[in-house]
């Protein structure tokens, strides 16, 4: 059931300390690769739900935003529900699959789409983690927001660095060249970090050690096994789809186009 078998083992305390985040509600990005589908139960031709019935049905749609106990969804104008119903929530990507049993919050109808918005029963402390999985780079890309310049020290002559800090201990660092082309980027997410600069032919992925960065006074990449790299760069292309807008847009754009040929 989890998404990442290697890292983001979130412990019991973790997810308990995750409550408290549920007031953030984070937006996700149209090109989130994540399908998502509410499972409704069926109503008569009054619109009352049919409650001792089998009868549902699957709406696909598009997630418009996720926090640590709910999440929102657009689907199609011609599905029906009510606040204080059960429902199915389903996640899915290339063959994987989580299910959460939730109830409707609220539930709007506009002229083109219907608009659900529901909280989550998780049956367990494995379901939760692994919806935590997934929450997690949504979270790192939406949080960020603009470093003031006076807070930036710069450390590279001839090169301009600007910075976008959000939850936890995510951080985007970018430098530019004289032009105001990127010429590296650092994408630091919680203890993971993702790296390039110009002449690099792929992205480089690690480990944040904190104490020798304290040490060195920057960043510095330890060793991984080939099973963690590849899931740091998946965390990375599951984040950069849901960068907050104050990110400037050539850099959401060169990030997603790292994205599209991985």
């Amino acid at each position: 059931m989890l998404l990442f078998k290697k890292i983001l083992n979130f412990s019991k305390e973790a997810v308990a300390s995750s409550d408290k985040r549920q007031s953030e509600r984070y937006p996700v990005g149209q090109a989130f690769p994540f399908k998502s589908i509410l499972t409704l139960m069926g109503h008569d031709s009054e619109g009352k739900q049919l409650v001792h019935s089998k009868i549902s049905q699957d709406w696909a749609g598009r997630l418009t935003n996720l926090s640590a106990t709910g999440a929102s969804m657009q689907m199609h104008s011609a599905a029906v529900g009510a606040r204080g119903e059960s429902c199915l929530f389903k996640l899915s990507l290339d063959g994987y699959l989580i299910e959460i049993p939730s109830t409707i919050a609220f539930f709007r109808f506009y002229t083109q789409y219907a608009l659900c918005g529901f909280s989550f029963n998780f049956p367990d402390h494995e379901t939760q983690k692994a919806y935590l999985q997934i929450l997690e780079p949504v979270a790192l890309g939406a949080s960020l927001a603009v470093v003031d310049p006076k807070q930036i020290k710069q450390d590279i002559e001839g090169l301009t660095k600007e910075q976008y800090a959000g939850d936890k201990s995510a951080r985007l660092t970018v430098w530019r060249d004289a032009n105001g082309g990127i010429h590296s980027f650092d994408f630091r997410m919680n203890d993971y970090c993702v790296r390039w600069a110009l002449g690099m032919t792929e992205i480089q992925t690690g480990a944040f050690d904190q104490k020798a960065a304290g040490k060195k006074g920057g960043l510095t990449i330890s060793g991984m096994t080939p099973a963690q790299q590849e899931e740091v760069h998946w965390l990375f292309c599951l984040a950069v789809p849901n960068l907050s807008k104050a990110v400037a847009p050539d850099v959401r754009k060169f990030l997603s186009q790292l994205v599209a040929v991985k």
